[in-house]
């Protein structure tokens, strides 16, 4: 008897075993992400990133700024940026709430204003997301969002939410999308810097009147098949601007006050492996800031991409081309310097964020390997020159590196006299990123990147005093730039 009963055992326990192992190989359930009370759905969100920073003769460091001050040279400079975020969304029927409180912190030398604001410093807590959403019924429903929400429309080249940046970006706005067949609209209404005076009952009563800045858009979609489908893109930035955002750059005078619109048209799909992008973007309006009776605005931009996967081949390789250009202002008459608003960094013009959709034109080229499971490694590379080569060179972030010209006080200082026409030629990047998921709320990122200097990039560098100067007071600035970071990034769920 014992013993048919051990072997009964025997047996349901290999049975067990068996039964066991292709249960093994399946994924888990999902848990679920919303938390059920009552007729209430409560969705939490959390996300902590951490990111260190490093630059090696960075372009845009040290020496003049545009109003001609002039601080020590920068050879090293690190950062170290800590963000985090704790969202709550709350829905019941047909009303949505979103509420995301985030915390974010940059701390090195030089001061990362760049990235932060010079105007709010090197550290904020406030909220990312707070607005309340309304949609009607349907697979594909239309939405009313009121408050303060991150917006990216197309690709994120002229509306983005700046998602590397230490804080990223969200507009306080009211946004409306209806979709109708293959077809979606939206259209918004945005304040980038509130009116002033606001007001006894806001505590400010005093000071010039201004409207601030505001920003209003449509938005068009047809959606014919994967592999095609149509934007078309309207803009309005109305500006009369309190002027915290200047940084002596004739493209900061320019968005001061004024009216810019904006009419782009982009072309995109994604299927089968491919996807490709091609946009073209036109502007007009007044500068009113820049002389008195303000400067026409004619400028233009387009840029586009093709990328291949290759899913069936070993490491499943990626491969991408792209190129883009915008144009660049002489200083005189019209102004022909393209703006691309609210743009988003590091993505559309390399890691080293010193070039944008704006003055400048880039052709560039990546491969990316998938390694082993959740990793991934890409390396890039980007030919890049200035539209126009007098005029002035802008960073991802919109702020000036500087223009062939030098500021003021910089024969005064004791440097040598600046000869010479101007060169359009920025130089060569390279960018190499890894990233590693062990766990799949955890993404581990590095990234090098490293940048032989073009002659119209070392010729602005040695006007601002970035680099080394010799006896007589001629500068010589350096042939290669460096960048570097690790980050990590925890996201539940």
């Amino acid at each position: 008897m014992l013993s048919r009963t051990l072997a009964a055992l025997a047996a349901l326990a290999f049975a067990s075993l068996a039964g066991a192992r292709p249960a093994a190989a399946q994924s888990p359930p999902a848990a679920p992400t919303a938390v059920a009370l009552g007729d209430w759905q409560l969705t939490p969100s959390l996300e902590v990133r951490t990111r260190t920073e490093y630059r090696r003769d960075a372009p845009d460091l040290g020496g003049f700024d545009l109003y001609g001050r002039l601080s020590p040279r920068v050879r090293d400079a690190w950062v170290v940026a800590e963000r985090s975020r704790l969202g709550l969304g709350v829905e019941r029927g047909p009303v949505r709430a979103q509420f995301t409180l985030q915390d974010a912190r940059a701390f090195g030398t030089p001061s990362p204003s760049a990235t932060l604001g010079a105007e709010r410093g090197p550290s904020r807590i406030e909220p990312y997301e707070a607005y309340l959403e309304m949609r009607s019924s349907g697979a594909r429903p239309s939405t009313l969002r009121l408050g303060r929400q991150a917006v990216i429309w197309g690709e994120g080249r002229l509306i983005g939410n700046a998602d590397f940046s230490p804080t990223g970006r969200s507009l306080d706005a009211a946004r409306a999308h209806v979709a109708v067949g293959n077809f979606d609209f939206e259209a918004l209404a945005a304040i980038l810097e509130v009116p002033g005076p606001l007001g006894s009952s806001f505590g400010d009563r005093t000071g010039e009147s201004r409207s601030g800045v505001q920003l209003y858009g449509v938005t068009a979609r047809w959606s014919i098949d994967p592999l095609l489908r149509l934007e078309a893109f309207g803009l309005a930035r109305v500006s009369r601007s309190s002027g915290g955002a200047l940084d002596g750059s004739r493209f900061a005078v320019a968005r001061l006050a004024g009216e810019t619109y904006t009419g782009a048209l982009r072309v995109s799909g994604d299927a089968k492996g491919w996807t490709y992008g091609v946009e073209g973007a036109y502007q007009f309006g007044k500068a009113t800031s820049l002389v008195i009776g303000g400067s026409d605005i004619s400028a233009y931009a387009a840029a586009g991409h093709v990328s291949k996967t290759f899913s069936e081949v070993t490491l499943t390789p990626t491969l991408r081309i792209g190129g883009s250009y915008a144009s660049g202002d002489d200083g005189s008459g019209t102004y022909h310097q393209f703006d691309p608003l609210l743009p988003d960094p590091q993505r559309f013009h390399g890691q080293m964020d010193l070039f944008a959709w704006s003055n400048a034109m880039d052709v560039s080229g990546r491969v990316q390997v998938v390694p082993w499971t959740d990793t991934t490694f890409g390396l890039e590379y980007r030919y890049a020159r200035l539209a126009e080569a007098s005029g002035e060179w802008i960073g991802s972030y919109l702020t000036a590196i500087g223009r062939a010209a030098p500021p003021p006080g910089f024969v005064a200082a004791g440097y040598a006299p600046i000869t010479g026409s101007p060169d359009a030629e920025l130089g060569h990047e390279l960018d190499a990123v890894f990233t590693w998921r062990p766990w799949l709320p955890l993404e581990l990122r590095a990234g090098w990147s490293g940048m032989l200097l073009g002659d119209g990039a070392r010729g602005i560098m040695a006007a601002y005093a970035r680099g080394r100067a010799d006896a007589a007071g001629a500068v010589t600035a350096s042939k290669f730039a460096q960048y570097a970071y690790a980050q990590a990034t925890l996201t539940m769920p």
